[in-house]
């Protein structure tokens, strides 16, 4: 700093070239005018570059330590609200029995007087504590004002007051859905301590009818992995196999639901959030047709809470042990009162004879997508269930459409500003190691794209040429040219469907069962089969049919480059994991979507076994060091 300071002094005083030359410093005599400047600009923007750098690591101490500060006072309350009220699951009477039930049964046994509403918030309270300790799906707790609201919920009943249908049953809410009081931070660090003031339309309406917020649930930093990680909450794990992840974004609320401690969750699915934590988890998940659910108090990732994308729209949607626990919150949220409260969506309130018909349909086989071959479980599955609905009575017919070109169309769509807003919104914290394929693929120079493109072109990597070509950076034309080819494609899907009278898809769940910590990075493109929804804007659900058997636990090259490497070596191990059917049907006929996962869901006539949450598991840090340039997650065990 001070020989550029004497530089730039030098260079200040004096006009003549002899007395520069008296002035200057010992090895800058021989220096021309143009080389000299040249030099104080490297040094003045070395120094700009130096300062922007501690600029920035002061700012991840800041948030590290607000994210270190919140996650300690939660966990400060969770142990005095456990020795307040007692919640300890092991020595509840009924625990098991209660949280073994689906929503419905469970309405049923507290309508029944089987069950006090207080009885089932303790089981399911205590559950979330216990999970908390192993796997970590949860973030804020209102266990306190829940049990409290129970207790209120039993004393109505006597009464002869009902809120509603679910009254008295305890719901989980995904870390973006806002709720009065609490942060939604959408895992991002910057978003603690505050508050939101006001309470979603969605949780509006279920607690109308009844329900009773008890928990919220994790989520991956910015909401767009299958994963379940961040710098404030730390990493869930999956309730099968805590070495994986429960998925992402909802993958709070598929573990939370899998393991028997909430049972119902709201998340929401931009990409396939709500659908692969459900296929992850084993448990059922619905994503409804885009733009039918409000989304006013849902928080988006990016500044101001505000997101221009709208081209591929999220949608909330609910994850249960069972297809009729999604009813229950269909029912809930789609009403006159939802359209009244946010104009911008249709008034359409549920058609519950469509819901509950018993008519045979006649379902397509989608069998696999030519961008991301499934895993051998997972296309059992897929040709499990037709059989299934074969020997049930239904039309079952191959679907012989292409939609291979969608996985580029898509991260084409949503990667048009190369992240921005996702870094908009960090503020200052570090993007996520988990992110950084995706970022690179983003972020290459328009220039660069067609090189690259060519080289993995010769090398065979044809794959991976048209996911660094999806990328580039569109002009104003090419983006609408995008879209173009979207609604083309999803035009001509549309009428083949018609043209053949397909009534419901049965399509695979993503390509590979649940990933291990960190798979995502490379294997999040397996989610091809999800996001193929939310491109079309089609309601799309999920269906729990089967685990992967012995000498499933392999994946087949297709491709024979890295992703295929990655898939073949991340699949090892898989062998007990639970996978899954997708059910697709036209956008706006989300209560025939239900019943045809309702047809699949008793054709195949999968038990719903609960994964036991073991007494010695793999327990992760809480938080990645937010200036590390990888993420570490160690592996210890506790006694």
């Amino acid at each position: 700093s001070k020989a550029t300071v004497s530089v730039l002094n030098w260079a200040k005083k004096g006009k003549g070239a002899d007395k520069r030359s008296q002035m200057a410093p010992a090895g800058l005599q021989q220096l021309s005018r143009f080389q000299l400047f040249a030099l104080v600009a490297t040094v003045y923007y070395a120094l700009r570059r130096l300062r922007g750098a501690r600029a920035a690591r002061s700012r991840q101490k800041i948030l590290q330590g607000k994210a270190d500060r919140k996650r300690r006072e939660r966990d400060a309350k969770r142990r005095q609200v456990v020795a307040d009220e007692g919640l300890d699951f092991k020595a509840l009477k009924d625990g098991v029995a209660i949280v073994s039930l689906p929503a419905g049964q469970l309405l049923a046994a507290m309508e029944a007087g089987r069950y006090s509403a207080e009885e089932v918030m303790r089981a399911f309270c205590a559950r979330s504590v216990q999970a908390a300790g192993e796997i970590n799906p949860v973030t804020e707790e209102l266990y306190e004002d829940a049990i409290a609201e129970a207790k209120k919920c039993d004393a109505e009943r006597r009464a002869g007051r009902l809120r509603g249908p679910l009254h008295g049953l305890p719901i989980s809410v995904k870390d973006q859905v806002h709720m009065e009081g609490f942060d939604s931070t959408c895992g991002l660090a910057d978003r603690v301590y505050q508050p939101k003031e006001y309470t979603s339309v969605l949780i509006t309406l279920l607690k109308e009818a009844g329900a009773i917020p008890f928990v919220r649930s994790n989520v991956p930093q910015c909401l767009m992995l299958p994963e379940s990680m961040n710098n404030v909450w730390g990493a869930s794990g999956n309730p099968y196999a805590p070495n994986r992840t429960p998925g992402g974004s909802s993958g709070g609320e598929g573990a939370l639901v899998a393991c028997g401690a909430s049972p119902l969750g709201i998340g929401t699915d931009i990409g396939g959030s709500v659908r692969i934590p459900a296929a992850y988890c084993g448990v059922a998940g619905f994503k409804p047709t885009s733009q039918r659910i409000s989304a006013h108090g849902v928080g988006v990732p990016r500044p101001d809470d505000r997101n221009g994308q709208n081209s591929v729209f999220g949608v909330a949607g609910p994850l249960a042990r069972d297809v009729a626990g999604l009813e229950l919150v269909m029912r809930a949220w789609c009403c006159e009162k939802m359209a009244t409260v946010d104009p911008k969506v249709p008034c359409l309130p549920w058609d519950a004879a469509v819901a509950g018909s018993r008519r045979k349909l006649k379902f397509g086989v989608w069998r696999a997508d030519r961008f991301f071959p499934p895993a051998p479980a997972v296309a059992r599955a897929v040709e499990e269930a037709a059989e299934a609905l074969r020997a049930a009575g239904h039309e079952v017919v191959e679907v012989g459409f292409d939609l291979s070109p969608n996985t580029p169309m898509f991260l084409g769509l949503m990667a048009a500003d190369r992240m921005r807003g996702f870094l908009d919104a960090l503020n200052g914290e570090r993007l996520h190691p988990f992110y950084n394929y995706l970022y690179r693929l983003a972020t290459l120079p328009n220039a660069v794209r067609d090189v690259i493109g060519t080289v993995k072109r010769w090398l065979g990597s044809t794959r991976e040429e048209k996911l660094v070509l999806a990328g580039k950076l569109p002009t104003v034309y090419e983006w609408w040219e995008r879209v173009k080819a979207r609604d083309a494609l999803k035009s001509e899907y549309i009428e083949y469907l018609q043209r053949h009278g397909i009534e419901a898809v049965i399509a695979p769940q993503p390509a590979l069962p649940a990933l291990q910590h960190g798979g995502s990075e490379y294997l999040a493109l397996g989610c091809t089969y999800t996001l193929l929804w939310n491109n079309f804007h089609f309601p799309a659900g999920h269906v729990p049919t089967t685990y992967v058997r012995e000498g499933e636990d392999v994946y087949p090259a297709t491709y024979h480059d890295s992703i295929d490497r990655k898939a073949a070596a991340d699949t090892r191990g898989t062998v007990g994991l639970p996978v899954g059917v997708q059910v697709v049907t036209l956008p706006w006929q989300d209560e025939l979507c239900i019943k045809a996962m309702r047809d699949v869901e008793s054709a195949v006539a999968r038990s719903f076994a609960q994964p036991e949450l073991h007494a010695h598991s793999t327990v992760f840090p809480l938080t990645q060091d937010f200036t590390a340039p990888t993420v570490r997650f160690g592996s210890v065990f506790r006694k």
